[in-house]
């Protein structure tokens, strides 16, 4: 499961795709998907299924960084998702959205809820539009 970056991808930044045995491995276990680089800003997080979860009816998710989990998506039923759950966390619904204002990095953590061992088929993909204000002063 690669961290997948494209500066062009309409208006995300960052994101990751989950397959079926992806969510199967993740388990119930909070599961590190990516940080938040240092003095690094996520203005947006969503995900989206892909594909319909199959094997399982009570599949939730939550998304946030270490100390508040479900601060970028709050619990989302995955099974009633008709399209698209955005900016549902606490951390991200006020600007300019979650602020790593410390000297490290933070993990960005995806937690699944209900049977996920019986899931059987399923894709689903977070897209996250996370600045790094110290790249750029790197970089000019």
């Amino acid at each position: 499961m690669p961290q997948l970056s494209n500066q062009e991808s309409r208006g995300f930044t960052h994101y990751f795709r989950l397959s079926a045995a992806d969510l199967v491995a993740a388990g119930t276990s909070a599961k590190v998907i990516g940080v938040v680089p240092r003095g690094g800003i996520v203005t947006n997080a969503a995900v989206t299924v892909l594909t319909a979860i199959a094997g399982a009816a009570d599949i939730t998710l939550t998304l946030g960084v270490t100390g508040t989990a479900a601060g970028l998506l709050a619990s989302t039923d995955l099974d009633a998702l008709v399209a698209t759950a955005y900016n549902t966390g606490t951390l991200v619904d006020t600007e300019p959205g979650y602020v790593n204002n410390t000297t490290s990095p933070v993990n960005i953590i995806a937690t699944l809820g209900g049977t996920v061992s019986g899931i059987t088929a399923g894709e689903i993909v977070f897209g996250l539009t996370i600045l790094d204000p110290f790249s750029i002063a790197l970089n000019a």
